[in-house]
């Protein structure tokens, strides 16, 4: 049940292959490295050049390179013609591709990199309980900014159940999911690159849900306690009788 999303804290995202483009999520602030994904003879070429969105980022000749003035001082040279982009923001979601120009102009690369912000600590909420004598049911909401999702839970002292919650609500690549684990309710926010989550204590909202099985071992052993220092006394008492029958004889 959980995780359904696909994550990762792209501290660098290498994207590989072409296509229409290779999807490529990059957290907010980390960096992107473009890399050459088709083995290409690249000797001997007049113009190699990366682009976002079919707009220059860098150009190389046979005996030069240069770099847009949007992208100086973000642009990190490797080898193979490869880049690094620093730094990356939501505005530098786009298409990115690579062309080497030998007479012809070829596409060696392509990405559809989109840039996305950590996920939000999200709301859990409990709208109402509902208590007997052997069981506890309770709804609960798990919301973010953009979207919300409800859940009711019915528990006993050995399971609960689960109505809902399961499907996301809101924009496109957030998630929200609401699910029980370890004795808690936890409320789980994520998106391409990140997650974070908050929780509850499903005996914090049922009080009376208690483990019956520790309780009745702690009885138990008052009980035992208990008794072993009545006999205790008790045989105190009847050894100073004796004693003091003893005397009086």
């Amino acid at each position: 049940m959980f995780i359904f999303m696909i994550l990762g804290l792209l501290v660098c995202t290498e994207a590989q292959g072409i296509s229409a483009g290779t999807p490529v999520f990059v957290l907010k602030g980390e960096d992107l490295l473009l890399n050459v994904a088709k083995a290409v003879d690249l000797g001997g070429f007049d113009l190699f050049s990366w682009k976002c969105n079919k707009s220059n980022i860098v150009r190389f000749t046979s005996n030069n390179k240069g770099v847009s003035d949007n992208y100086d001082g973000r642009i990190e040279f490797l080898e193979n013609y490869s880049v690094k982009l620093k730094n990356l923001q939501e505005a530098d979601s786009g298409v990115y591709s690579a062309e080497v120009t030998k007479g012809s102009t070829e596409e060696v690369a392509k990405y559809s990199v989109k840039v996305e912000d950590r996920a939000s600590l999200p709301l859990l909420t409990v709208s109402s309980v509902s208590e007997s004598s052997s069981s506890c049911s309770f709804t609960v909401t798990c919301s973010s900014q953009d979207s919300h999702i409800n859940s009711t839970f019915t528990c006993d002292t050995r399971t609960c159940s689960q109505e809902g919650g399961e499907r996301s609500e809101g924009i496109p690549d957030t998630f929200l999911q609401v699910y029980q684990s370890s004795g808690s309710i936890i409320c789980n926010h994520s998106n391409h690159v990140s997650w974070t989550n908050n929780t509850k204590t499903i005996k914090d909202l049922c009080h009376q849900l208690d483990d019956p099985e520790g309780l009745s071992v702690c009885l138990a052993k008052t009980c035992v306690f208990s008794v072993g220092l009545i006999i205790m006394v008790s045989a105190v008492i009847t050894v100073h009788l004796m004693e003091k029958l003893h005397k009086n004889k």
